[in-house]
């Protein structure tokens, strides 16, 4: 019963304000729904009234899937890291202090390790934190081919050193290698933009604010056949490099496998890839080789190195580009 009284004074004021002046959301006489903020828009737009041509020419597409892909061969995780260790080195294990500058705790799994800061704050040696970060190392880790040596770190903020050096950014960066006798992994991997400067920051163009990665590399060696395995998958923008007016690649598990991995189409990628070009509209382009799923089925009258190629679903002209300079290297890539 007490908590239905305030029910019922709460209806009586309702009913007593002005219920003349109350206008509903379906009612239209208060006036032009155009000129009201909650009108609904369409739900279904129309198709566009002419229709729209391909600008890009299959040159420019090769050459666009070539920048994306050097790009990420080049890939620079540790770039960020050294640089957040530079500033911020990582806590001894075992140590944690949740009322410092900056609060930072550290966890140990054995051959996995970790810590964790966040603050707003200045220390007294005159390094400044805001934000977060967040970092798992591991050395010896256990995999299903070996075991692997390699870091993520995550970062949404920025670090500071007394001398003004400085890191921030959003996002994650990862590395790691090893394996075993049958097969050598590794895997680099930025996600996010980062920026950095100041007398000890290192010249780099992937830390100055303007790529847009969102890009993994990984790949294998079969050391028994010296087969390669190269796969790219993710996306990135920002490159100043991009032909035509191209704003950003799509990379989706783009594949390369060379005939000594058993693959059975070694001069053309397998996976797809997608190209933005400066109107917006997307260049999808599906290539016939190996993939992880399906890595030794591609018919040989496919295997021409070329993709097909679509734009706003429509066939255009194939996209063609060689995958051998992408597994040229002897051990790793990097």
């Amino acid at each position: 019963m007490r908590g239905l009284v305030p029910m019922l004074i709460a209806g009586a004021m309702l009913s007593a304000c002005g219920d003349d002046t109350h206008v509903s959301d379906d009612d239209t006489s208060a006036g032009d729904t155009a000129t009201r903020p909650d009108t609904p828009t369409p739900w279904i737009f129309e198709d566009d009234a002419d229709e729209v041509a391909p600008s890009l020419s299959p040159e420019t597409l090769q050459a666009a899937l070539e920048a994306a892909l050097d790009a990420s061969m080049q890939l620079q995780p540790r770039e960020v890291k050294d640089l957040h260790d530079l500033i911020f080195p990582p806590p001894e294990d075992g140590s944690g202090d949740p009322s410092g500058c900056p609060f930072f705790l550290t966890y140990d799994y054995g051959t996995a390790k970790a810590f964790y800061w966040q603050g707003e704050c200045t220390t007294s040696d005159g390094r400044m934190f805001s934000g977060y970060g967040y970092a798992q190392y591991y050395q010896g880790q256990p995999v299903d081919f070996g075991t692997i040596d390699g870091y993520t770190y995550y970062l949404a903020g920025r670090l500071e050193a007394a001398d003004g050096t400085w890191l921030e950014g959003a996002g994650s960066v990862t590395e790691y290698s090893g394996g075993g006798p049958q097969l050598d992994g590794f895997s680099r991997a930025m996600d996010g933009t980062f920026a950095a400067g100041g007398p000890r920051a290192p010249t780099s163009s992937w830390l100055d604010g303007t790529r847009r990665p969102a890009m993994s590399v990984s790949g294998w060696l079969y050391p028994p056949t010296g087969g390669k395995n190269l796969m790219f998958t993710g996306g990135i923008g920002g490159l100043s490099d991009f032909p035509g007016g191209v704003t950003a690649v799509s990379l989706d598990d783009l594949t390369v496998r060379t005939l000594l991995a058993g693959s059975a189409c070694g001069n053309e990628f397998g996976g797809s890839a997608s190209v933005r070009g400066p109107d917006g509209s997307w260049y999808d382009i599906v290539f016939d080789g190996p993939t992880d799923d399906d890595p030794d089925s591609t018919p040989a009258a496919l295997c021409d190195g070329c993709g097909d190629t679509f734009f706003r679903g429509a066939a255009v002209t194939a996209t063609c580009i060689s995958p051998a300079p992408y597994v040229a290297w002897q051990t790793r890539p990097w």
